[in-house]
């Protein structure tokens, strides 16, 4: 065999420390005094919690998204079954099914007017209650 194919398994090069006893052990020595001055830090210096919560009031300054305030200002003002059987029972599938009864009511003389004008004022409404929600009345 030649020399250069002549490798030990202690040959690291030019003052090389072998990574898996010796650094790994280091590393793991610094890790560990980190996390026990860590937790030795945690228990007697317990950051402050505050004020406890209040699971029946909302704070102040949480809102829901631009698109859920009409429905959140909504529960404000009814019952949260009225709220919710409206929000999520009665008002999707009413919406699903609309475009299925436009034409019949729209051939009549009056339909298209009245179907535009209860829509206008749905979604007037719908405005309407987010912009309260929005400026936070209660």
């Amino acid at each position: 065999m030649s020399p250069e194919m002549n490798h030990s398994h202690d040959d690291h090069g030019e003052g090389g420390v072998p990574f898996l006893p010796d650094h790994f052990v280091k590393e793991l020595a610094v890790i560990t005094l980190i996390l026990g001055i860590l937790f030795f830090l945690a228990t007697l210096m317990p950051a402050p919690m505050g004020l406890p919560a209040n699971p029946l009031k909302t704070p102040l300054g949480i809102k829901p998204e631009w698109y859920f305030l009409s429905v959140y200002q909504i529960l404000k003002y009814v019952p949260k079954t009225v709220g919710i059987a409206w929000s999520f029972l009665i008002f999707p599938p009413v919406l699903m099914i609309f475009p299925f009864f436009y034409r019949f009511y729209a051939r009549y003389k009056y339909g298209r007017l009245i179907i535009h004008t209860l829509g206008a004022l749905g979604v007037f409404l719908a405005v309407f209650l987010a912009a309260l929600a929005y400026l936070g009345f209660e």
